[in-house]
């Protein structure tokens, strides 16, 4: 999968709150299930929305025909975006004017913290212990992404975590023979990356995303808002910011590029953060690559880590049956579908534990991510207005590259004002 810009523009989440209270409308079709849990018993229309294209309507077909096998009162429609960034542009207003899906597929990467306190999307606690939903299937770290504020949002779908990408070509080319295992050895190939090619050791797509891993890498995050300007954060940025100055890193946009991946499978760059989406991409894009996908490296070798998130189905607040559509979510989140997403070959990792596996053994180049790894994972946890603060972070991160700062303390110390807990 690749992992998009996301830059969400229109009407922000902010004021949702206050605009659902406006609106009586709802885009559910239900006729009212009964609640039981019982697949006989459940009744209703429910919309499903998601980005759609490829591989992806496939699958979706695929277990959405199985999910109306096992509830054969229930009938499921689907609202497809053209692109994952036209969602999230348009789920604002849609959740504000009561027109959102019943049933949203999407991955907490997106702002889910503050449509979960402005109400536009519901609690699962009340109605998942009515279905066979069995949490423990899936990476704990994985189930905490979708918690807020102690209660669960999304039921996971697929399991997206990140890691270090190395172009195996590019560094053999500096005379780099061995890979680089900590973050201090990530900025000494660069540079030597950067002499004795010209090319940057580095490449980053400036996102909150992409910026926040070399955070978590460093021991760092920012725990819901509570550690925005923490050291381990400062230092992150600090090492981003003097590899940008010396010219050992670049932005994918400085390369020409679209993304980051683009950048590192044309051998443009040696090194980046990544993620599973790369192996499909460089499968396909630029097969003959020799590449190495790691898990974060961190301060010692031996404290690697991930952030471990992805993709999970979540339900409306306006929608009308919300027991339908836990019905609904545990049919397309069963292990029929946890299957078929290996079986469709839909790119993303299954979120079961069970399933993980497979895939791993299906896929040597994901080996480095073991359950373990993945157990221990840490959420992206971003401050609860996520668009607010990653535009504001971003910017202000690309305005310190333009002046060839080095120093990020009162960038950070500024959000944290703004943002912070």
């Amino acid at each position: 999968m690749i992992k998009r810009t996301r830059t969400v523009t229109g009407v922000g989440a902010l004021g949702i709150a206050a605009a659902l209270v406006l609106t009586g409308c709802s885009s559910s079709g239900s006729s009212g299930g009964s609640g039981s849990g019982s697949s006989s018993s459940l009744k209703g229309t429910v919309t499903v929305g998601y980005s759609g294209g490829g591989v992806v309507d496939t699958y979706m077909s695929d277990i959405i025909k199985h999910a109306e096998k096992e509830l054969p009162g229930v009938t499921i429609k689907t609202h497809v975006y053209p692109t994952y960034d036209d969602q999230l542009n348009q789920l604002p207003t849609q959740f504000a004017a009561g027109t959102a899906p019943d049933i949203t597929l999407w991955d907490n990467s997106a702002p889910v913290a503050e449509y979960a306190t402005e109400g536009a999307i519901a609690s699962m606690d009340d109605v998942i212990g009515k279905t066979d939903v069995q949490l423990s299937a899936f990476p704990k770290a994985l189930v905490n992404g979708w918690k807020i504020g102690g209660k669960l949002y999304a039921v996971p779908s697929y399991l997206q975590n990140s890691g270090y990408a190395y172009n195996q070509d590019v560094l053999a080319e500096a005379g780099v023979t061995s890979t680089p295992k900590t973050l201090a050895e990530i900025a000494t190939a660069a540079t030597q990356v950067k002499a004795k090619t010209g090319k940057p050791g580095v490449v980053l797509l400036e996102n909150l995303f992409h910026l926040t891993q070399y955070m978590i890498a460093n021991g760092g995050g920012y725990h819901g808002g509570t550690t925005i300007d923490s050291k381990q954060n400062v230092q992150a940025l600090d090492q981003l910011l003097t590899m940008f100055k010396n010219g050992d890193a670049e932005s994918a946009e400085q390369l020409g590029a679209t993304w980051d991946g683009e950048a590192f499978g044309k051998g443009n760059a040696a090194m980046s953060d990544a993620g599973p989406w790369y192996i499909g991409f460089m499968q396909t894009s630029d097969p003959s690559t020799k590449y190495t996908l790691t898990t974060l490296p961190g301060k010692t070798a031996s404290s690697s880590t991930v952030a471990t998130y992805g993709g999970g189905f979540s339900i409306a607040q306006k929608s009308k049956d919300k027991a339908v559509d836990m019905a609904v979510i545990a049919a397309m989140t069963d292990s029929y579908s946890q299957k078929a997403i290996i079986t469709t070959k839909l790119g993303y990792v299954p979120a079961a534990t069970k399933y993980i596996s497979q895939y791993r053994q299906d896929t040597p180049q994901y080996a480095a991510f073991t359950n373990s790894v993945l157990a221990k994972g840490e959420s992206l946890d971003y401050p609860t207005k996520s668009t607010e603060f990653g535009n504001d972070l971003v910017n202000g991160f690309q305005q310190l590259v333009a002046k060839k700062a080095t120093s990020s303390t009162a960038l950070l110390h500024q959000l944290q004002q703004k943002y912070g807990k």
